[in-house]
C-alpha cells in the first residue's frame, strides 16, 4: 500500500475524448463508485447516520466524494502513489476540520466538549480530537474508499480517471463545498437561542490554511519513484497484513471511546507509527502488490463497521433497535462490496500497485 509508480511504469494521461474509444461505463464506473464509497465507508458505516436517514449521503458526496476522487487523481496524475495520497488525506482532513465543520477549535461542537481532553491553549485546540479525527479521515474518508475503488477497477488503477475538465469541475464543487459548509457554521453561530456562540479566530483559519498547504506541498515533494525500488525479500501474506490492519485499525478506532487524556493521544499515534512503518518497510519490495493493499483496507472497513454496532446514530433516530438494523445493513453492504472487489482481485493479473 505505500509505494508508488514503478519508474518503468508510464503514467498515462486522458486526453481528448475521440483519442481512444472508451465506453461510457468504463469511463465513469470507477469514478462514480469512489464518489459513494467515500460518504459511505466515512458517515454510514461509521454508524453517524440512522437508516431511515440514509437519504443524507447525497449531501456528503460533494464533500467526501469530491475529496477522496480529488486527492487521487493529484496523486495518480503525477505518478505519486500512497505516501503522498495519505499526505493529501491529511490536507483534506484539515479543511474539512478546520474550514468547514471547524470542530478543531469549536468547545462545544455539536454540543460535546471534544477539546476539553488533553487541551493545547495556545493553539486552542484538542490534542485527543484533532489526533483522533483527522486518523479518521486519513484512514477511512479517503485511503481506504480509493483502495477499495481502485480494486473494484484494476485495469486503471494507476491512472487518472478525469479529464481536465472533470479535474476542474470537481476541485471547484470540492472547495466551494468547504466554503459552504464554513459560511454556515460561521454566520450561523449564535442565531441559534440558547446555542453557545463561537467563532474562529483569525490564527486560527490562518494556521488551517498553513497547514494544508504545508501537507500538500509535501506530499509533492515525494518523488513518483522515491518509494518504488523493487527491493527483494518476502512481504506478509494478504491474511496477515488485513489481521494487523484489523488490529491496529480498531485501536485507532476505540482509542477515542476507551482511553482519556494524553493516554489515548500516545496509544492512537504510537499504533499509527507502527502501521507506516510496516508498509513502508515491506511497500518498498517488488513482492508487494494489490492483494497487499486490499487486505490492508478491507482490514480498516472491517474495523469501522464492528465498532458501530456499539455507537448511537447523530443524524436521524436513536432508537436502539433502528440503529442496530441500521449497522447490519451498512455493515452486509460493505461485505458485498469488499467479496466483489476480492473477486476482481482474483480475475486479474497481479500488478506492482
Amino acid at each position: 500500500m505505500w509505494k508508488n509508480t514503478h519508474p518503468s511504469d508510464p503514467v498515462p494521461h486522458p486526453g481528448p475524448a475521440g483519442d481512444r474509444p472508451e465506453s461510457r461505463w468504463r469511463r465513469w464506473a470507477p469514478i462514480v463508485s469512489l464518489l459513494l464509497l467515500a460518504p459511505f465507508v466515512a458517515e454510514l458505516l461509521l454508524g453517524d447516520v440512522a437508516l431511515p436517514s440514509v437519504g443524507i449521503v447525497a449531501v456528503f458526496v460533494p464533500l467526501y466524494g469530491c475529496g477522496a476522487l480529488l486527492v487521487r487523481e493529484l496523486a495518480r496524475r503525477t505518478g505519486r502513489g500512497w505516501p503522498a495520497i495519505a499526505l493529501l488525506a491529511g490536507a483534506y482532513g484539515v479543511l474539512e476540520e478546520g474550514f468547514a465543520t471547524m470542530s478543531l477549535f469549536n468547545p462545544d461542537f455539536a454540543g460535546h466538549r471534544l477539546l476539553d481532553e488533553s487541551p493545547l491553549p495556545f493553539l486552542g485546540m484538542g490534542a485527543k480530537w484533532t489526533v483522533y479525527v483527522l486518523s479518521l479521515h486519513v484512514i477511512w474518508s479517503v485511503c481506504a474508499p480509493i483502495a477499495l475503488a481502485e480494486t473494484l477497477f484494476p485495469s486503471r488503477a494507476r491512472v487518472p480517471w478525469l479529464r481536465t475538465r472533470g479535474l476542474v469541475v470537481t476541485s471547484v464543487v470540492f472547495l466551494l463545498t468547504v466554503a459552504l459548509y464554513w459560511a454556515g457554521a460561521f454566520y450561523a453561530a449564535g442565531t441559534t437561542p440558547g446555542a453557545p456562540v463561537f467563532r474562529p479566530s483569525a490564527h486560527q483559519m490562518t494556521a488551517t490554511a498553513v497547514a494544508a498547504v504545508v501537507l500538500v506541498v509535501a506530499a509533492f515533494a515525494i518523488r513518483p519513484d522515491a518509494t518504488s525500488s523493487g527491493l527483494p525479500g518476502s512481504v506478509p501474506s494478504p491474511l496477515l497484513v488485513f489481521t494487523g490492519s484489523l488490529v491496529v485499525t480498531s485501536v485507532v478506532r476505540q482509542s477515542a471511546h476507551h482511553l482519556h487524556g494524553w493516554v489515548s493521544v500516545v496509544v492512537c499515534l504510537s499504533a499509527e507509527i507502527v502501521a507506516v512503518a510496516a508498509l513502508w518497510w515491506y511497500g518498498r519490495r517488488r513482492e508487494w502488490g494489490p492483494s497487499q493493499v486490499f487486505a490492508a483496507a478491507s482490514g480498516a472497513v472491517v474495523a469501522y463497521a464492528w465498532a458501530s454496532f456499539f455507537l448511537t446514530p447523530i443524524v436521524g433516530t436513536t432508537d436502539p433497535v433502528i440503529a442496530r438494523v441500521g449497522n447490519a445493513v451498512f455493515t452486509l453492504i460493505a461485505v458485498v462490496i469488499l467479496a466483489l472487489a476480492a473477486r476482481r482481485l482474483r480475475g486479474t493479473r497481479t500488478a506492482r500497485p
